[in-house]
């Protein structure tokens, strides 16, 4: 919780990782990890370093895609969608939605090592979705989150690498994971560090989610103390086995809002306020956490806060040492503090609470130096110690108990919220040596705090174990490698750091990452060595041996796509080779022949467009060049037909639907009986209020149909006219679903109308007005046979807009006082105009559509 906006930066204190406490994962959870779907292909592959992917293949582990966004198109409930190497700046934005046996499921390929970085707003998107598994992956550099979870249910966010987001100063910040308005999901295993706000943020009506076992670091706004571990401003959630350290803020934060969270086995040390903060909030439950060495109140109840549990914890020098940059506090104190209005409403028992120099040990109310006072005045905490409680390496973060500790066999099992095993996974132990007579509940021998001690001595700290890997280990200079010693292990399970000497005179220095990236530039035999320390300053070596050749030049590869790939006569193509490559990074120039006697000499640009006149299959080729002079080519087939001379006809309105509440989405539902024909065109109409005049509108169906923007236009006021086309490829249903992704807006209305003989786009034309009669700007039809489609916009009226002779109403859609109506006309030639009269200001389009 923010106090103060006295900027710190935070010092490397090394903590515990949680790698084994996935073990923990309910097998509810990992039965959405291992459900596969029925369907034909139920797995796809992504990796852009495959120099034969494309996003025209077929997505599978041999002929994968090249990118993420083409990997998400094609998932349908029970699909798999597996991401391979490279640096993707892409937003993972799944378009559908799980079922419970069912899930969609994003995750890491299997010994490969994506990355999502440096994308302008999220890395991952998920909003309004259902049972969907993202895992495994690293999230870098985001301009927004890192991962965004909004209005959803049953998502689980498992093992992923979340750093960077957001930029440190006013306005750009932005949260490692977010999980907003989102119910019954679970956020787990992964590690949240260096982002710009909170590592993990629970927000808006998100209830009934568990966040567990993950690590939350060093995460700082930079300019102002507010960035926490995690911060929960939501009811009714699990906080359960994290370990949260060295974060600007508070460790773990609940804030108004919050009230009727579980905060269970959580250690929480070294942060620039609180271990665990608790502000305006009623019902909480702090039951067996760690909490040490945080700037100010260990475990903080505060303002409005009432009706709290605080049992089984440990709290130990909090307030009284230098905690995140060095920097004493001088705000609340106390390792438990209790204050304001919560008092009388609070119970508090089974804690240990320890100073090592002399400071404020507890407040209930006022503050007291000791237990013992405490308990005297309050009559709270009766089954409480004030003692060491041997932690194993507290100056490194470890703070398992130690043989002897006070805190064995002490705590209230009984309590609601207490756990039977350990952050660690370990289970409750007796130790017969140990007086029980503090303990309560159904197990006497429950610890305090989130370790158990196990049977048998704590050993001495070991030197870790390094590992290094190197991709690849040979090749001609220039020749990057990226050396990997992630595989490293502590047997403590400390935090590890890495300094890199390449062997070459370039190193390091002493890091967290594990990776580190280097260009040798000179062919020999390099030894490129890791230096893995521990928190105990142990450290270990490992090396690999790098031999670079000299480099000799290499053709470039050409790689092109077409769009579209076939049609009607006149045919307009644009084809694009900006995925060709050079080994050497040398600038390419492109040649173009396009199959039928037309040709483009070398450019610089890399794409080019053309327009077939003739029906035919035509090989169009892309040649790329290098500086070198090496080439190579690609070639895509282009098939051209005849126009049919079947006019077009208009079939039917296929569904209508509207809202009068915020929204970014909306949808209508085939209702027309047969559905809509495969290779019928769609126009969708949309009219939105309350919205800006700019922003993508795109649109999907059941069927993986894509829709298009064909018009938009607005009038200032918040109004706005979309149009979009699109083929239904695949047949649609009754009961099939259009759905339309639009900018926030106030409400909508969407139509849904369907033509035959009609293929594509041609032209398009809009206008806005506030006449009683309406005219859009004119559309040219440029084949004959083609259909003219109109829509008007009156975002005010009494009256339904008239549409001029020539063209054919098929309704206007009201919605109050917001009428939304088309009209068509068929076969027409020339210029096309969208003319009428309307009963208030109004917003017109036209389309002209072609075979």
């Amino acid at each position: 919780m923010r106090r103060s906006t006295t900027t710190r930066s935070a010092p490397r204190v090394r903590g515990w990782t949680l790698g084994s406490v996935l073990l923990l994962l309910a097998p509810s959870i990992l039965a959405l990890l291992t459900t596969t779907a029925t369907a034909a292909q139920s797995a796809f592959y992504v990796d852009q370093t495959v120099p034969s992917c494309s996003d025209s293949n077929p997505g599978t582990a041999d002929a994968p895609f090249c990118t993420i966004a083409k990997g998400v198109g094609v998932l349908q409930p029970g699909s798999t969608l597996d991401i391979g190497n490279g640096t993707y700046a892409e937003t993972i934005k799944p378009a559908v939605s799980g079922t419970a046996t069912a899930p969609v499921t994003i995750t890491r390929w299997p010994g490969r090592s994506p990355t999502i970085a440096r994308t302008t707003t999220y890395g991952a998107y998920l909003v309004n979705r259902s049972f969907v598994v993202l895992s495994n992956l690293t999230f870098t550099g985001t301009t927004l989150d890192g991962v965004y979870v909004s209005g959803s249910d049953h998502i689980q966010v498992s093992g992923n690498v979340v750093t960077d987001a957001g930029q440190p100063r006013q306005g750009a910040t932005a949260p490692g994971i977010s999980l907003r308005s989102s119910t019954a999901s679970t956020v787990s295993g992964n590690t949240s560090d260096h982002n710009s706000d909170h590592g993990i943020l629970v927000s808006g009506t998100s209830t009934g989610n568990t966040i567990s076992g993950n690590e939350a670091s060093r995460n700082a706004n930079g300019w102002q103390r507010n960035a926490n571990g995690i911060d929960v401003i939501a009811p009714g959630n699990t906080i359960l086995r994290n370990v949260l350290h060295d974060n600007e803020d508070s460790g773990l934060q609940f804030y108004t809002g919050g009230n009727n969270n579980l905060a269970a086995l959580n250690v929480s040390y070294n942060n620039g306020d609180h271990g665990i903060d608790d502000l305006n909030v009623t019902g909480g439950r702090l039951i067996s956490n760690t909490i040490y060495h945080n700037c100010t109140t260990g475990i903080n109840v505060e303002g409005t806060s009432g009706s709290y549990t605080i049992e089984d914890n440990i709290a130990v020098d909090n307030a009284v040492y230098p905690a995140y940059n060095g920097i004493s506090c001088t705000r609340r104190a106390g390792n438990i503090g209790v204050w304001d209005s919560a008092p009388p409403s609070t119970t508090v028992d089974h804690n240990l609470v320890w100073l090592s120099k002399a400071g404020t040990m507890y407040v209930f109310g006022s503050g007291y130096t000791t237990l013992a006072a405490m308990q005297k005045a309050t009559g709270q905490e009766a089954a409480g110690v004030q003692a060491d409680p041997r932690f194993a390496g507290p100056a490194g973060g470890i703070l398992q108990l130690t043989a002897g500790s006070p805190a064995e066999d002490r705590g209230d099992s009984a309590v609601p919220g207490a756990q039977d095993h350990d952050l660690l996974g370990n289970p409750r132990v007796r130790d017969p040596s140990v007086d029980d007579s503090m303990a309560s509940g159904p197990r006497l021998y429950d610890d305090l705090g989130a370790y158990e001690l196990q049977p048998g001595s704590t050993p001495p700290p070991t030197a870790p174990t390094a590992t290094l890997s190197v991709t690849p280990t040979t090749g001609t200079a220039p020749l990057q490698v990226t050396a990997d010693a992630s595989a490293s292990t502590d047997p403590q399970g400390q935090t590890l750091t890495y300094a890199f000497d390449f062997g070459d005179g370039a190193v390091t220095g002493t890091q967290d990452a594990a990776t580190a990236t280097h260009t040798y530039t000179a062919p020999g035999s390099y030894a490129l060595t890791v230096t893995t320390t521990d928190a105990s300053g142990l450290t270990s070596t490992a090396t690999r041996t790098v031999t670079v050749g000299q480099a000799t030049p290499s053709s470039p590869t050409a790689r092109v796509s077409v769009t579209p790939a076939t049609g009607t006569a006149p045919l307009q193509v644009t084809a694009d080779a900006s995925a060709s490559t050079d080994p050497q990074g040398q600038p390419l120039t492109y040649a173009f022949d396009y199959g039928d006697g037309t040709t483009s000499g070398n450019q610089a640009s890399p794409t080019a467009t053309h327009t077939y006149t003739a029906a035919g299959s035509h090989v169009l080729t892309v040649t790329v060049t290098d500086s070198s002079g090496l080439s190579s080519t690609a070639a895509r087939t282009v098939t051209t037909t005849t126009p049919s001379a079947v006019a077009p006809t208009f079939v039917n309105s296929i569904a209508t639907n509207f809202s009068t509440s915020t929204h970014t989405s909306g949808s209508v539902t085939v209702w027309r009986p047969g559905g809509v024909a495969a290779g019928d065109l769609v126009v969708l109409t949309l009219q939105l209020s309350g919205t800006g005049a700019a922003g993508t509108v795109s649109a999907t169906d059941s069927g993986g149909n894509v829709y298009s923007q064909a018009a938009t236009v607005s009038d200032g006021a918040g109004n706005r006219l979309v149009l979009l086309t699109g083929v239904a490829t695949t047949a649609l249903a009754v009961n099939d679903k259009v759905t339309v992704a639009f900018p926030s807006a106030a409400t909508y209305r969407l139509v849904g109308d369907e033509f035959t003989g009609a293929a594509r786009l041609d032209q398009a034309a809009t206008a806005t007005g506030t006449a009683s009669a309406f005219s859009s700007d004119a559309a040219p039809a440029t084949v004959g046979n083609e259909i003219a489609f109109g829509a008007v916009s009156v975002p005010s009226t009494t009256t339904a807009p008239a549409w001029a002779t020539g063209w054919r109403s098929v309704g206007a859609y009201a919605v109050g006082s917001q009428y939304l109506s088309r009209a068509y006309q068929l076969p027409v030639a020339g210029s096309q105009t969208a003319t009428g009269t309307a009963g208030g200001p109004w917003l017109a389009a036209v389309l002209t559509l072609r075979q």
